[in-house]
């Protein structure tokens, strides 16, 4: 009754609703008489709405009453369920698998999840606070940085994912023209399946965080950008992975497929 006349519940004295039964409010139309007070507009129009729900309800006065769990198409109660309706009407954070349920370390993840929240501290994001910050992407020199342009936008972003991706035989994944970092890894993630999907989860998220301490190295360091660099680096954060047990079948080595 609250969801179908919200009105009319309200002016509904609650100690009278509570002591009569669904079989008194509809037999001789029962309920009408538990609406008391001033009757609005939009109490006389749920009236009406309510009189022709009402009207098809038909007692079956021999069969006993049956429980329906509304929360499941089924109508039986199940704990999923009944977790899952904490969270209707929730904002779903849409990477959320591609990030967590990977092989990468904690650290990696979180990064992951400032980088999908725009929350890292690109120049862009230093610029709007009035902090110092790089006139331009330390990595190729040529735009402002964003976290959208050094991952997947920058030339150098580009040339080093080719490579690490041919690396693993995935070149073809590697971005083209896509602006966003998140559009690209959901189309590249779309184009697996099964255990594969959840390696190429863990080696673009390896290859970000590679990127981002190259990038750091680049601004505070003063060492310049150097594709080699970059991934020698992205090999050996992955021997740090494989000796904290972050490894698979589908997440390969990434050492070099020939000597050049």
């Amino acid at each position: 009754m609250a969801d179908l006349a919200p009105q009319i519940f309200a002016i509904v004295s609650k100690r009278r609703a509570n002591k009569r039964t669904v079989l008194e409010a509809l037999t001789n139309h029962g309920w009408i008489a538990d609406i008391q007070g001033a009757h609005t507009v939009g109490i006389i129009i749920e009236f009406l709405a309510l009189w022709d729900i009402l009207s098809e309800v038909v007692l079956q006065p021999g069969v006993e009453d049956a429980h329906i769990w509304r929360l499941s198409t089924s109508g039986q109660y199940s704990a999923k369920s009944a977790y899952e309706g904490f969270f209707i009407g929730s904002t779903v954070f849409r990477p959320w698998e591609r990030i967590w349920k990977t092989w990468a370390p904690g650290k990696c993840r979180f990064f992951m999840w400032l980088v999908a929240h725009n929350k890292c501290w690109t120049a862009d994001r230093l610029a709007r606070r009035g902090l110092p910050h790089p006139a331009r992407c330390p990595h190729c020199e040529q735009e402002e940085e964003t976290i959208n342009h050094l991952l997947v936008s920058c030339v150098f972003a580009r040339e080093f994912w080719f490579v690490l991706l041919r690396r693993v035989g995935l070149q073809a994944l590697s971005p083209q023209d896509e602006p966003s970092f998140d559009d690209w890894w959901a189309k590249a993630e779309s184009r697996m399946d099964g255990s594969h999907k959840k390696g190429l989860n863990s080696l673009i998220i390896l290859g970000a965080w590679t990127i981002w301490n190259h990038r750091n190295r680049c601004v505070f360091d003063g060492t310049p950008p150097s594709l080699a660099g970059a991934l020698l680096l992205a090999s050996e954060e992955q021997r740090f992975w494989k000796l904290a047990k972050a490894q698979g079948s589908s997440f390969p080595s990434l050492e070099p497929v020939d000597s050049q």
